[in-house]
């Protein structure tokens, strides 16, 4: 880590973790109005003064893809779609605030990035039919951020995209597809998409990785429960998610070019794609509704086309066909989530290794 990462996580470090002795801040896990938790209220850790912070982005800014400078063609982002509204979040900014509260022209929608679990989530900010925006709270559980809404003040868990308290308290939201990959590879399959700029008058420096060393050794800045010894600790994994347990697909299996595994989960016939270059691993059923099981094949016509199926059709990496028979139709995405091996271990028991 370079003595200017070591000095801004620093910075930050002490920013979360003050303490203000002469206004004390009422604490959920002490009020009685927060005394039930669907999570071990004894394995919740507190690692900051007050919520938010970790300041969320509540009015991102965008510009168009081929106009960004402010990326590297190895950076990170997520890639959201929206009914045809292509969004790229890099994760040199979402490091900072974990949280974006975004808005687009088919709803409003929560993007968050926990850099503890190096997982994602996206959900609809409209619970039962009242718009919220969510926030970075002051608690970790199993070494992934709680959030919060800001109408409810009830505390989620994005791994389980599930409210662990307060009145709405085991209400479950719907998780949205999103894609983690290289700047390079985003911006060669969707040049006409959109990516938030960096936001201005924070004072973070956007240009360093604070986070650099803790993905690259097996050290936990907080403690897990339970550490399961299946794959190194922060091995990168997409997990298919059916019946509350797990299947997980390492991103080193599938090497430097795009490669396709037809397998099968609890029942579900599942086709997971994944390249190690461009640091993406999705997955589907492999059937769109309606029709019968496919087989598929990286595709020989890139960029924007990621595979093709025995029908002929072609498939973007959302699952969309493009051009075939099919086209204008799209593929179901499984229940999923990315993230470090140790995290995902810890919240859904007896995992399963591809």
């Amino acid at each position: 880590m370079k003595t200017g990462s070591i000095i801004q996580l620093l910075l930050l470090m002490s920013l979360l973790c003050a303490c203000d002795v002469e206004n004390p801040i009422p604490d959920p896990i002490e009020n009685p109005e927060y005394a039930n938790w669907i999570i071990p209220k004894n394995e919740i850790i507190r690692r900051g003064i007050e919520n938010d912070s970790i300041p969320s982005l509540d009015n991102p800014e965008f510009l168009p893809a081929t106009a960004a400078e402010h990326l590297k063609p190895e950076d990170l982002i997520l890639g959201l779609n929206i009914k045809g509204d292509y969004r790229a979040y890099p994760l040199n900014i979402l490091n900072y605030h974990e949280v974006v509260n975004d808005e687009f022209a088919a709803g409003e929608r929560m993007i968050s990035y926990c850099p503890l679990s190096g997982s994602n989530a996206v959900w609809d900010r409209k619970i039962q039919s009242i718009s919220t925006e969510f926030g970075v709270s002051r608690y970790v559980y199993n070494s992934n951020h709680l959030l919060y809404d800001r109408v409810s003040k009830g505390h989620w868990l994005p791994l389980k995209s599930i409210c662990v308290n307060g009145e709405l308290e085991e209400f479950e939201l719907e998780p949205h597809q999103i894609i983690e990959t290289t700047w390079e590879n985003w911006l060669t399959m969707f040049p006409g998409s959109k990516v938030m700029m960096p936001p201005t008058g924070t004072g973070f420096n956007y240009s360093i990785d604070y986070y650099d060393e803790y993905k690259n050794n097996d050290t936990l800045l907080f403690s897990v429960n339970p550490v399961n010894p299946g794959l190194p600790v922060k091995e990168k994994v997409h997990a298919i998610i059916v019946d509350k347990r797990i299947k997980a697909y390492s991103l080193e299996i599938f090497g430097d070019s795009t490669n396709i595994l037809h397998d099968n989960f609890q029942g579900f016939s599942i086709v997971v794609i994944g390249n190690q270059s461009k640091q993406f691993i999705v997955s589907f059923e492999r059937r769109i509704p309606g029709g019968p099981e496919l087989d598929f094949f990286p595709a020989t016509d890139p960029p924007n086309i990621l595979m093709t199926d025995n029908e002929g059709n072609k498939y973007d990496i959302f699952g969309w066909v493009v051009d075939g028979p099919r086209k204008g139709q799209a593929l179901i995405p499984t229940n999923s989530i990315s993230g470090y091996w140790f995290v995902l271990a810890s919240m859904y028991p007896e995992p399963i290794i591809y």
